[in-house]
């Protein structure tokens, strides 16, 4: 017959008696229950191990309120499941409770013998599955880890070593034609390992941790040398970026911020037709500092304008979803600086970016 050990903790010995009463008609499961009058006697017994679930009273003597009483339990022993048996219907808490893990929440006087087994029976059924769950997708996440490392490599070397002999290829060849395709090989080649950089930077990102670490750095300065690298590209299409910006944008971030940079930049250009300008700037407003990109590009309707940020999307001139991330990572920066960006219209034609960032304040 299967054993399950119930700790209750009830300060109330009426209600504790009852619930042994209600646990004792089950015929085929047995139930070991260990009674407890208060939270601290509780927290000990589930430090012990050797409990399967919870049956958890809110109004305890020796707590400080509800929402203290279940986080306090849960957070003592988290693989156990905790379902809570109280006198008090409030949904709103009730809703907030199972969204936070409780696996269950029971009125005291509506719930009779049957419905307490099969309550029980199911939460430590679905803590179980949930456990089983984490477990598999860890498992699964490091493979993944080691494999998206072992991949991006191995694809860098692959590419590295295609653009070499390309490139070795260009110095013997005269002939035209064979020429020409080496410079198709070197340029796709070039395009190949900067997908394979860019998709392991927005993974890298999707894996951080809420916060980078930050340091005091000049957004002006980091913003001039983005531009700057930008030249070879700017010229290619016969483009003007007009940036005006000459005193000191102080704030608090991560050297990776010019990759958010770099990325509108490059959005900008790609997405702007040959001759047309680019202009862009940091501007203060409301302890933020706000930088714009603006272009005269094909723009955009505003249906497709939340779809910009997200991951494998881009709206062409023609509303064609395409696959690219290089303003997914501008999102995923941003939000990781506790910043935000955002698209609008060009009243011109073309497209504004924004992106702000906080500034530093004292």
């Amino acid at each position: 017959m299967e054993t399950i050990r119930v700790l209750l903790i009830e300060d109330n010995p009426a209600d504790a008696r009852l619930i042994r009463e209600m646990l004792a008609y089950e015929k085929d499961v047995s139930f070991n229950l260990e009674w407890k009058d208060n939270l601290t006697e509780g927290l000990k017994r589930l430090a012990g191990r050797g409990v399967d679930i919870v049956l958890l009273d809110l109004m305890l003597p020796d707590s400080f309120g509800r929402f203290y009483t279940f986080t306090t339990a849960q957070a003592q022993a988290p693989e156990v499941p905790v379902v809570i048996l109280t006198a008090f219907k409030d949904e709103d808490f009730a809703i907030s409770a199972i969204r936070m893990g409780a696996q269950d929440y029971l009125i005291k006087g509506q719930v009779d013998s049957n419905q307490l087994v099969h309550t029980i029976r199911y939460a430590i059924w679905r803590k179980q599955i949930l456990k089983n769950y984490v477990t598999r997708f860890k498992k699964a996440d490091n493979l993944k880890n080691l494999f998206t490392n072992m991949t991006r490599q191995d694809l860098l070397n692959l590419a590295g070593v295609i653009k070499t002999e390309a490139e070795l290829g260009l110095r013997e060849a005269k002939d035209k034609g064979v020429r020409n395709a080496l410079l198709k090989i070197k340029s796709s080649t070039d395009m190949l390992i900067g997908m394979i950089k860019t998709a392991s930077m927005y993974a890298m990102l999707m894996e951080s941790v809420e916060k980078l670490e930050r340091r005091r750095l000049d957004l002006n300065i980091i913003f001039r040398k983005v531009i700057d690298s930008f030249k070879p590209e700017l010229e290619k299409k016969n483009m003007q970026l007009e940036y005006m910006v000459k005193s000191d944008c102080l704030a608090m971030v991560n050297p990776i911020i010019e990759d958010a940079f770099s990325n509108l930049i490059s959005n900008a250009i790609r997405y702007s037709p040959e001759g047309s300008k680019i202009e862009a700037g940091i501007i203060k407003e409301n302890e933020h500092w706000k930088i714009y990109v603006k272009d005269w590009g094909y723009g955009m309707r505003e249906e497709d304008k939340e779809l910009l940020f997200k991951r494998f999307q881009r709206v062409d001139e023609m509303g064609v979803i395409n696959t690219e991330i290089g303003l997914a990572i501008v999102s995923r920066i941003v939000e990781l600086h506790g910043g935000r960006v955002r698209v609008e219209d060009n009243p011109e034609g073309g497209c504004l970016f924004y992106v702000e960032i906080p500034e530093i304040t004292g």
